[in-house]
């Protein structure tokens, strides 16, 4: 079930200025797990229950979905070797 709440608050973002403000505030400077963790107390705050890993793998299926080819900073970041969950290039692909 937290991983439907976590897709259901990736929609709501999508859809909620004042949300999409939050969320980067929260996450902005965090990387990892840090930014995860930061994405799932905003969504617990909205009232969606999920975990930090539900939303970095949310994170990653809606980058591997996007036509099928990441975005250069998403592309950068996997070659790195890290998650820097970035939820504004994530939501160019949603």
């Amino acid at each position: 079930m937290s991983q439907q709440a976590c897709a259901e608050f990736f929609t709501k973002i999508n859809t909620d200025a004042a949300l999409q403000q939050e969320v980067g505030a929260a996450v902005e400077g965090k990387e990892d797990m840090a930014a995860s963790t930061a994405f799932a107390e905003v969504g617990a705050k909205h009232g969606y229950e999920f975990t930090a890993e539900d939303a970095a793998q949310k994170y990653q299926e809606i980058l591997a979905a996007a036509d099928g080819e990441l975005h250069e900073e998403a592309l950068d970041n996997v070659a790195g070797g890290s998650l820097k969950f970035k939820y504004r290039a994530c939501f160019a692909g949603f």
